[in-house]
């Protein structure tokens, strides 16, 4: 199998990121903190997302597995959290933009600061709209 062009769009996600964040409308400072790592599984296909942080007080860890499918043109991720969820998102890249999406819950941010900062919004859909979830801010340390 040979990578496509897309697939290479996912080396603006790759290294180590500090993640910092706003948990809540209510927040007046940061209560989300720690490190999101996106590394390429051998072979190149698929980028590992790994995440550490501290919301609100409480540890979340979780894995995510990211690749591209030419038939959708968009980025199925696969995550796997420390409770025991599990589900499934799509992503896509629109010029700088990131969105990710899945029938639950879905993000809008952008890359700035020449691919070093990614910053977006998180909503949950409840009831029968989209509802505020956070605020984060990835800084790249690697």
């Amino acid at each position: 199998m040979e990578k496509t062009p897309e697939l290479h769009l996912l080396n603006r996600l790759a290294g180590k990121w500090k993640t910092t964040g706003k948990l809540g409308k209510e927040a007046t400072t940061n209560n989300i903190e720690g490190t999101d790592t996106y590394e390429w599984i051998p072979g190149g296909f698929f980028l590992l997302h790994t995440v550490d942080v501290i919301m609100d007080g409480e540890r979340k860890q979780s894995i995510e597995v990211i690749g591209y499918d030419l038939l959708s043109g968009t980025y199925p991720m696969h995550f796997y959290d420390d409770i025991g969820e599990s589900g499934g998102m799509s992503g896509s890249f629109d010029g700088d933009k990131w969105t990710i999406s899945s029938p639950e819950m879905r993000f809008h941010g952008a890359f700035t600061q020449n691919d070093q900062v990614l910053s977006g919004t998180w909503e949950r859909y409840v009831g029968s709209s989209w509802r505020y979830l956070m605020d984060i801010r990835l800084e790249k340390m690697q």
